[in-house]
């Protein structure tokens, strides 16, 4: 235990101290769908998506079930931020801890994998350095506990094929359903992670000395995913809601962004590419393959990008593709079973690619990995360099983290006070008030005692008030009139910017840009409070 306190201490501490500033900070984006899951469970503690909700561009009501496409996880981890009346630090303690089981997991994994323990605690701070990983820490969505689990399942079947000890076994099979059951795509680390569990996964002949037995784990834990998700399912609708969910988000003309948005990740907003690129910089720049990249994703993205946005994002997917592709074949060239093992994981979010969009969270699942890959790589090749390059790469990923969870939290208090100024005040009056909008402002405002409008009723009457948000997707306030002007406010202050078209930032969606950050001073949200029914024009 000494051990590891002392691998996994310092992660654990920069952790906390970079998230402790943002221990209040305001319900943001899809928070809203899991906060509202979990006040479900308190009504129907077996069906966490048995309800109608209306979301984003579904201006009806519609099932919880038909567009949640991850599991039922996070719907039960956020039942005591409900139970004590959606207090944001509760949420946020509930991700710390989960992000604190990372951490360790991530550590004891590494000395497993025969790290020591410098190395092993230079793999938990990269993994807190991951800007990603923390600003996902500062939501209440399921990507670090799905995360989490899956580290923690990993070092549970690491244990287990080094002890044969059955409570490792079961153990690790839960934790990987749990993961599975927190982001669905978890799913396809199960066939990575089976190199793991062979010495040397690179020998075909080693792969069919493994006794049938010691598989257990891994062919148990998408049967009790299965089962979880059948038994939790909403039982008013097809028991493969989720996957249809999925489908119907999904196309093959999301392909070709999304794979750009996956390959600029590792070198945005996860520690892999620049660290790998200084330690390998000959192999990575030698021939024109990495050249032909940057000028093919360039093309690409020239159809509908500025040019200053264009060759940074090219640059940063040709990069990540590129170190990615030598992080496999270095692994296999070299016959080195844990960098082949480490690398494949790193491509378990790529099938993602035909969904909607795939933003940086969804590489969660493999973040630890990648902490473990490039702190192994730092330990073997580069003693010299590794502790200023350790200290530069945590650095610079602490600071993008903690501007990340700055604009964020900028954009998202918004919401909050808009429900506090505009909406509280007249509900406590016993006037009815609507609201336009959603992600983290949906919360707030439902919690405030406003009514979601949509376009099939019920309707606000004349003399009822609506609130609308001009950037939380409130637009169908629009097909309500006459209204009268009664309020507003602005925030379009240059600062951080995580969500824009206009500078190209889509730290939640590659849909809205490629970039985690940039500083601007377009408008960040503008809420306006009107009256409905009036004879004044509405402006």
């Amino acid at each position: 235990m000494s051990g590891l306190l002392r691998s996994a201490g310092p992660a654990l501490v920069l952790a906390g101290l970079a998230l402790l500033p943002f221990h209040n900070k305001a319900f943001t984006i899809d928070d809203t769908l899991f906060l509202q899951q979990a006040q479900h469970v308190l009504v129907d503690p077996w069906h966490p998506t048995a309800f109608d909700v209306v979301w984003t561009e579904h201006p009806y009501p519609t099932r919880m079930s038909e567009i949640m496409v991850s599991g039922p996880v996070m719907a039960y981890l956020l039942v005591p931020t409900v139970m004590a009346g959606g207090a944001e630090w509760v949420a946020h303690l509930t991700q710390f801890l989960l992000l604190v089981v990372a951490i360790c997991s991530t550590a004891q994994l590494g000395r497993r994998l025969g790290l020591d323990e410098r190395t092993a605690c230079v793999s938990a701070l990269l993994l807190v350095g991951s800007p990603a990983v923390l600003a996902m820490a500062a939501t209440a969505m399921p990507d670090i506990a799905a995360m989490t689990f899956a580290i923690l399942g990993l070092e549970r079947l690491a244990a287990w094929r080094d002890t044969r000890r059955w409570p490792a076994a079961v153990m690790g099979a839960a934790s990987l359903a749990l993961a599975i059951l927190a982001r669905s795509h978890a799913l396809l680390l199960l066939p990575l992670f089976a190199a793991f569990i062979v010495k040397q996964a690179h020998s075909w002949s080693d792969w069919r000395r493994v006794p049938v037995r010691v598989w257990a784990p891994l062919l148990a834990a998408p049967v009790l995913a299965v089962l979880g998700a059948l038994a939790l399912r909403d039982p008013h609708v097809s028991p493969v809601s989720t996957a249809q969910a999925t489908f119907r988000y999904s196309d093959w003309s999301f392909v070709g962004r999304n794979l750009i948005a996956f390959c600029s990740h590792w070198t945005l907003v996860l520690p892999v590419t620049i660290p790998w690129l200084i330690l390998r910089w000959r192999a990575i720049l030698k021939g024109p393959a990495i050249y032909l990249m940057t000028a093919g994703v360039a093309w690409m993205l020239a159809q509908d990008a500025p040019a200053a946005r264009v060759w940074p994002v090219a640059i940063a997917a040709a990069l990540g593709a590129r170190v990615l592709a030598d992080i496999i074949v270095d692994g296999a060239r070299r016959r080195d079973s844990i960098q082949l093992a480490l690398g494949l994981t790193l491509l378990a979010a790529i099938p993602v690619a035909f969904y909607q969009h795939l933003p940086s969270k969804y590489l969660l699942v493999s973040a630890p990995a990648a902490a473990l890959l490039i702190a192994r790589a730092l330990a073997l090749r580069a003693a010299p360099i590794a502790a200023p390059l350790t200290a530069g790469v945590v650095t610079i990923g602490l600071v993008l983290a903690v501007l990340i969870m700055r604009a964020d939290a900028a954009f998202a208090d918004l919401g909050r006070r808009a429900a506090d100024e505009f909406i509280k005040p007249h509900t406590a009056a016993g006037r009815s008030v609507w609201f336009a909008g959603h992600w983290g402002f949906q919360w707030y405002a439902e919690q405030a005692g406003a009514r979601c409008l949509t376009i099939r009723g019920p309707r606000p009457q004349t003399g009822d008030l609506i609130v609308s948000s001009q950037m939380s997707l409130g637009g169908i306030v629009e097909a309500f009139g006459p209204r009268r002007y009664v309020a507003s406010f602005t925030e379009d202050r240059p600062g951080g910017r995580i969500m824009t078209r206009g500078g190209g930032a889509g730290f939640y969606s590659n849909d809205w840009g490629f970039l985690p950050w940039t500083y601007g001073d377009d408008l960040l949200d503008r809420y306006t409070l009107w009256q409905l029914g009036s004879a004044v024009p509405s402006r």
